[in-house]
């Protein structure tokens, strides 16, 4: 009855838009020609369609219910992370994936890349042996996300063997390689209506910006260009964890749930069956990971949505690359279309679902359509004098109109975002972004026209999206006499851990180990901290590697994390991002000196 409700809503809003609109007058004078005719007619149609569909997705989104966990045991967990020159990030995502979930193997598929990717996995794979590298080389390489990922599923595949029963509960999980999933993220899609379900193929979980709170996105530029950073990332935040989440819940209804590239989850024998109807789990079109999706649907397989658990990825700073992005996100939406055929033929997903597939693919379209139609159609009618006069009441009717179904369906999203976000700042805070979330939602009009240029012109060739961190210059940090007299590791201290664990050099290992692994994930959560200028994050950040330096023996670390201390204590964190350089660097020297001269010895090699 409440869907029902909702569905009805949702018709007459949209419908009163369509009633309203016609009312005004301004189609008065295109009866006698018919071309105007059709124009105004699905100006009118579409504008009522997209609002009764916002506002469903707003009743969808508000009256979602709680999902119940499920045990992460029952299942194999295998996480692909396809990289291409992310020596800046795969550190800490390896790190952090690690760290949360110590029982999963963690595949990082290297495509090729120039820069040190490899080799910071490789050290890594030397104190964890749950970690694994996947190197493709050229020509085989660079072939797209889509071949990387297949590659990977190869290897797991022949790792697995033949045992249908262990096929069934292996889940492959896709991560980007800034990906950090939330510590429940297993146990969530383990639930019953994910995993829990056998009759479940795939599971996406809620995707959310980790530097939303980062107060210079744009370290050395301006107040100006940080503060439109601080807008562009504050925006992607709230459309993944707001339109873009009621979006995939309302799929949940419709059986049409579709995959997004980080944070996406399958069965293996669910891969299997799409390999074997196409030749490969993921294809080549730019939206592999959607592709995907409605392949599963259309083998019989369920999808589903949770925002229980959430992957946290990099938001873009840049106008431009985020447009490069989003073009790229929107042709390889369009590109889909051609699977459309074979999934209705497959009478798998029910006719609800292929309604909203249909319409969601033929959104670039229609925003075409409106864009090029309603400018016509406007300056037609005022030329033709079809508006009438203005008067007051006519005017107030116009503001009115043009709050309740052009501002209100997008800025309503900032009080909501601002209550799930828990927020606590004032309540003017959600409105302001709600009104910044009208603009960016209006700025799609951007990106649509250049995808279906690119689509009409034959071109799909996209160069890769810089990482953030690679426009940061590293800036040489002086070492001061006081910490080059402190040793990077003192033996006596490993030999009083390992007499504290019954001379168990296994033990002192694995404490060791657990130490090398963690600190990528510690230095990510203190550069966090400082560029949010978190005085509460930031102190806790700094005081779990001061502690653990302190317990391995690492001295010089566990000097510089007391003076970050300090630091943020004091509020300084100008000087503290400063210092982040050489944070990291003796960080870096510290694992390396454990590799290099005490990791054998752990393991009782001579």
């Amino acid at each position: 009855m409440k869907r029902l409700f909702g569905i009805v809503v949702a018709m007459l809003y949209g419908g009163s838009a369509f009633a309203l609109v016609w009312s005004t007058g301004m189609y008065d004078g295109f009866a006698r020609d018919p071309w105007l005719s059709a124009a105004s007619l699905v100006v009118c149609i579409t504008a009522a369609v997209s609002l009764a569909y916002i506002s469903t997705l707003l009743m969808v989104f508000l009256t979602g219910r709680s999902p119940e966990p499920g045990d992460p045991e029952a299942f194999d967990w295998h996480l692909l992370v396809p990289c291409r020159d992310e020596e800046s990030v795969i550190a800490a995502t390896v790190s952090a994936a690690r760290s949360s979930f110590p029982g999963a193997h963690l595949w990082i598929i290297d495509d090729a890349s120039d820069d040190g990717t490899a080799s910071v996995v490789r050290r890594l794979m030397e104190f964890d042996d749950r970690i694994h590298l996947i190197s493709r080389v050229r020509p085989d390489a660079r072939l797209g996300k889509g071949e990387a990922l297949n590659d990977a599923y190869r290897t797991v595949s022949a790792r697995i063997g033949d045992d249908p029963e262990m096929r069934r509960r292996t889940v492959i999980g896709v991560l980007d390689a800034d990906g950090y999933l939330s510590d429940n993220a297993l146990a969530a899609i383990a639930g019953p209506d994910a995993f829990g379900d056998s009759r479940v193929g795939a599971v996406q979980i809620e995707v959310w910006m980790k530097n939303r709170n980062d107060m210079r996105p744009l370290p050395g530029r301006g107040r100006i260009a940080n503060a439109f950073g601080r807008y562009l990332v504050r925006m992607q935040d709230v459309e993944f964890r707001t339109t873009n989440s009621a979006m995939q819940l309302f799929r949940v209804q419709t059986g049409s749930v579709g995959m997004g590239g980080n944070g996406q989850f399958t069965r293996l024998d669910a891969l299997d069956a799409v390999a074997e109807r196409f030749g490969a789990p993921w294809g080549r079109k730019l939206s592999e990971d959607y592709e995907l999706g409605l392949h599963i649907l259309e083998l019989g397989y369920r999808n589903h949505y949770t925002r229980a658990a959430h992957v946290s990825q990099e938001a873009l700073p840049y106008g431009r690359r985020l447009l490069t992005q989003r073009t790229r996100w929107a042709q390889g939406i369009m590109e889909c279309a051609s699977i459309l055929p074979a999934l209705r033929r497959s009478r798998t997903v029910r006719p609800l679902g292929l309604l909203e597939v249909n319409f969601f693919m033929s959104q670039p379209l229609l925003m075409m359509l409106n864009l090029i139609l309603l400018p016509i159609l406007i300056v037609t009618a005022v030329v033709r004098g079809q508006f009438g006069t203005f008067d007051v009441g006519t005017t107030a009717s116009l503001v009115a109109a043009l709050l309740a179904y052009l501002i209100l369906p997008y800025a309503v999203w900032g009080p909501i975002y601002r209550h799930i976000a828990r927020d606590e700042r004032r309540v003017r805070t959600g409105v302001l972004v709600g009104l910044g979330m009208l603009i960016y939602v209006y700025a799609t009009y951007l990106y649509y026209p250049r995808a279906i240029g690119r689509m009409l012109t034959g071109r799909n060739a996209w160069a890769k999206t810089k990482r953030n961190a690679d426009d940061v210059v590293p800036v040489p940090t002086a070492v001061s006499d006081r910490l080059l007299t402190v040793p990077l590791v003192d033996p006596v201290v490993l030999e009083d851990l390992a007499g504290e664990l019954d001379q168990r050099n296994d033990l002192a290992l694995e404490f060791v180990a657990a130490f090398a692994v963690m600190w990528p994930t510690r230095l990510a959560r203190i550069s966090a901290a400082i560029d949010a200028e978190d005085t509460v994050a930031g102190r806790d950040a700094a005081e779990s590697i001061r502690v653990s330096a302190t317990m391995v023996g690492a001295g010089r670390l566990s000097l510089v994390g007391s003076e970050m201390t300090d630091l943020v204590r004091a509020g300084d964190f100008e000087y503290a991002r400063r210092r982040l350089q050489l944070l990291s660097d003796i960080g870096t020297e510290t694992v390396d000196e454990f590799r290099t001269n005490y990791l054998a010895a752990l393991k009782g090699i001579d």
